[in-house]
C-alpha cells in the first residue's frame, strides 16, 4: 500500500510541475477572458496573448491563435489605423483598468476605445489570418509585422 502510495504521489507531482511550467510570463491559468474567450491567462495581467509557432519563429496571438501585429505607421502609443483601416487590421482591444504587465500596456484610440500596445506599439489581427499560426499579414505593404516575441 504504501508503495503504491508513493507512485501515486510521483505522478501527481509530475503533473502538478508540468502543468506550472510556463512560458516565461509565470505560472498560467486557463479561463474565460473579459469577452468571454476560454483562454490561457497569463499570471501578470487579466486579459489573454499566448505565443504561436510560425515560419517566421514564435510570434504573440490573441486567445485564440490569431497572430498579433504591429503596424509601423503608428507612433508610440498611438493608433494611426481606424475607419477602413481597423476593419482589415481589427485592433486587440483591452479594457480601460486591464493590467498591464512587462511590455504589454493599454493606449487610448482616437475614438475612446482602448486597444494593448506591446513596447508601446499598437497590437492588431488581420482579417486574412483564419487559424493559429498564419502570418499572411506579415509585410504587408511593408508597415505590417508580425509581433515576434523575441
Amino acid at each position: 500500500m504504501k508503495l503504491q502510495s508513493m507512485i501515486i504521489a510521483t505522478l501527481l507531482s509530475s503533473a502538478a510541475l508540468t502543468a506550472c511550467a510556463g512560458n516565461g510570463y509565470g505560472s498560467n491559468t486557463t479561463t474565460n477572458d473579459s469577452y468571454g474567450n476560454k483562454a490561457v491567462t497569463l499570471a501578470q495581467a487579466d486579459t489573454v496573448v499566448t505565443k504561436v509557432n510560425t515560419s517566421l519563429g514564435e510570434v504573440f496571438a490573441t486567445s485564440k491563435g490569431l497572430t498579433l501585429y504591429i503596424f509601423t505607421k503608428d507612433e508610440a502609443g498611438k493608433s494611426n489605423c481606424d475607419g477602413g483601416c481597423a476593419a482589415n487590421w481589427p485592433p486587440f482591444m483591452a479594457k480601460k483598468d486591464a493590467k498591464t504587465w512587462g511590455d504589454f500596456t493599454v493606449i487610448e484610440r482616437g475614438d475612446g476605445s482602448y486597444q494593448w500596445a506591446y513596447k508601446n506599439q499598437p497590437l492588431y489581427t488581420w482579417v486574412g489570418d483564419q487559424k493559429e499560426g498564419d502570418i499572411n499579414g506579415h509585410g504587408i505593404g511593408n508597415v505590417w509585422y508580425a509581433a515576434q516575441t523575441k
